[in-house]
This record gives structure tokens, sequence and C-alpha cells, in this order.
């Protein structure tokens, strides 16, 4: 189940009214960079039914891994949508920041959730890691990952955008396509395949 915004500012518009809210709070003080602040941020929300590993949306290298602890509240979206809370910034989570050539810095951030303590990655910090690659998964039950790209690096496709604009989950698999690199491929015309991003 997948959510995408263009903006910070779109996702509560449409979608997270919980308080507080924000890139800063969501990547905390080690991680977050300017560059992420007006970024677009992809949201996966896994059902406690859903595959609970996780993959490499792009190919680059991997940062260093900032555990901040926190809560184990519940990822559904009645609770993402209450405003008595923020489960994206108040839940424990675990955040690396991957080098690209195509989108530059993309932050994941892997959220634990209820039954959820437990996050494991597959992949250390320095490893080149590909596209499409498990990189992790949760031990138990529902959660979420979140991608935050740079302002201006992604255009995400238009359908998601649509429905993530009427509150609308889009249910989604490893390998289909969420959006392409804002950089210009390669000469000759063709589009370059390494700027697309896999959804998880």
């Amino acid at each position: 189940h997948e959510m995408a915004f263009k903006s910070v500012e779109d996702s509560l518009r449409f979608w997270i009214k919980g308080r507080k809210f924000s890139i800063q709070g969501l990547l905390g003080k080690e991680v977050c960079s300017n560059a992420f602040i007006d970024g677009s941020l992809v949201i996966f929300r896994l059902a406690p039914q859903d595959y609970h590993r996780f993959h490499l949306p792009v190919s680059g290298t991997i940062g260093k891994f900032v555990n901040i602890p926190g809560c184990l509240y519940t990822v559904n979206p009645i609770a993402v949508n209450s405003k008595y809370c923020n489960v994206f910034t108040e839940n424990k989570r675990v955040v690396t920041i991957i080098s690209t050539a195509e989108f530059g810095k993309v932050a994941f951030v892997a959220i634990g959730a209820t039954m959820v303590g437990s996050i494991t990655f597959v992949k250390k910090e320095g490893d080149f890691v590909k596209k499409g690659e498990e990189f992790g998964y949760f031990s138990f039950g529902g959660s979420t990952v979140i991608c935050v790209f740079e302002k201006g690096a992604i255009d995400i496709d238009d359908d998601l955008l649509a429905n993530s604009g009427r509150s609308l989950e889009t249910l989604v698999s490893v390998g289909m396509t969420l959006g392409v690199s804002k950089k210009k491929p390669g000469s000759g015309g063709l589009p370059n395949l390494e700027n697309c991003v896999l959804r998880n």
C-alpha cells in the first residue's frame, strides 16, 4: 500500500493529519539536510498480511544507519490520521542515506510498529547496492518504509500522485515503477532504465 507526494505540504494536506509531522522530525537532526526539506516522499505501508521484506528502490552506496528510539504505535491509516500523535516521527525507526548517481541522496526510513520491535538490515554501511536487492525485513506485523528524495530529484508517476491526492492508497508490489529521475539520461534519447525507481 503506497502513498506518494511531491512535497511534505502535499502529504499534510492530503493524508498525514497527525501533529508535528516534518521531514526534520522524521529523519532526525543527525541525518536531515536542507536538500530534503521540500523533497518528495513516498510512503510504503505494509499490512500484517503483506510481504515483510523491503527492497532497495535505487542503486547507490549505503550510508550510516541511525537508530532513533521511540514508541511502537500502529501504522494503520486511522493512526496516521490521528491528531493525537504522529506515528512517523514518534515511532522507533532506522534511517540511512543512499547516495545515488540518478537521484542524489535518498533517505530511507524503516519504521517499527505494533509488535514490530525488530528491524533487520541485510546490507551494511559502505555497501554498493543495486535497485531491487533485498535491503532488510521486519520481524512481524505491519509496518512502514518511507523514502524521501531531494527537492527536484524525481518525477513521481501521475496516477500515484492523483490517488494520494484523493487520500487513496495504491496497492503496489516489488518491481513496479514509481517515478523517474529528473536528471537527463545519456545522449541518444533512449530512456535510461537505471533512472526508474522500484516500488516496494
